[in-house]
């Protein structure tokens, strides 16, 4: 049975607001940093860190396009689609994003309803760690930071280069990235309740274990307990198939 989220205020100082910008072409209202709201799920105790939602952007042209050969390739209608249906199960307190355009619009339609009321909008961050991997592919390389301020003004960029010039892609350094990015959700775990993370199939490969994401999807996760990490940290990418470190910081499935 579906249950509509309990919605409590968070405890914690006000932020001071990003500065005014225009609307965006998609027609999201602008992105400020007041309180959020949260909900705490039912089989968590009252002092547990937050929980982790992990949500695949919705299909953009390359996954209807095999031979796309433009980077940073947006939503396409149905994408649109599944992002405005997304319906998240918690209210956000926090955004993280990849910086690319099909990451960008899908966070901007599903979380439409939270973004620019003052009771319930959600911190959003950009992180370039949530990129894609496998960027010998064109469509998994994205676009200067002028051009994404440019088409999303609502965001804060400040974190992304100037030039899209990331190292290539290697298993290595992405086992490397994804434990970066554990580590920082963890650090942020203790002052947040509902942490949504926007990214993509080949880097959640690398984030958590578990089959294959299918776009649009989202999923729950908590972090282990000490006593859990060293029996649920190995496991295989779902990508590959291959056995993974998931790293002293791994996420287990709600």
């Amino acid at each position: 049975m579906h249950l509509a989220p309990i919605r409590v205020p968070i405890e914690r100082p006000i932020p001071t607001p990003l500065r005014p910008v225009p609307p965006s072409p998609l027609g999201s209202t602008v992105l400020h940093t007041a309180p959020a709201l949260f909900v705490r799920p039912f089989n968590m105790p009252p002092n547990s860190p937050a929980t982790v939602h992990i949500l695949r952007h919705g299909q953009s042209l390359h996954n209807v396009d095999r031979n796309h050969q433009f980077p940073d390739p947006p939503l396409t209608d149905i994408g649109r689609s599944q992002a405005k249906a997304v319906n998240p199960v918690a209210a956000p307190d926090l955004i993280v994003v990849s910086p690319m355009t099909r990451t960008l619009e899908t966070t901007l339609l599903a979380f439409d309803s939270f973004l620019g009321d003052p009771e319930s909008q959600p911190i959003i961050q950009v992180w370039p760690e949530l990129r894609e991997t496998h960027d010998f592919a064109v469509c998994n390389r994205g676009v200067s930071r002028a051009e994404l301020e440019l088409k999303f003004p609502q965001f804060d960029f400040s974190e992304c280069r100037q030039e899209w010039d990331y190292p290539q892609h290697n298993p290595e350094d992405a086992v490397t990235r994804a434990e970066t990015v554990r580590r920082r959700l963890k650090n942020l775990s203790g002052s947040h309740k509902n942490i949504f993370l926007v990214t993509h199939r080949g880097f959640i490969a690398f984030l958590v274990k578990g089959q294959r994401f299918d776009v649009a999807e989202c999923r729950r996760y908590r972090f282990a307990t000490e006593a859990e990490s060293e029996m649920e940290r190995h496991g295989q990418d779902s990508d590959t198939g291959m056995e993974r470190d998931f790293g002293p910081t791994v996420l287990v499935p709600l």
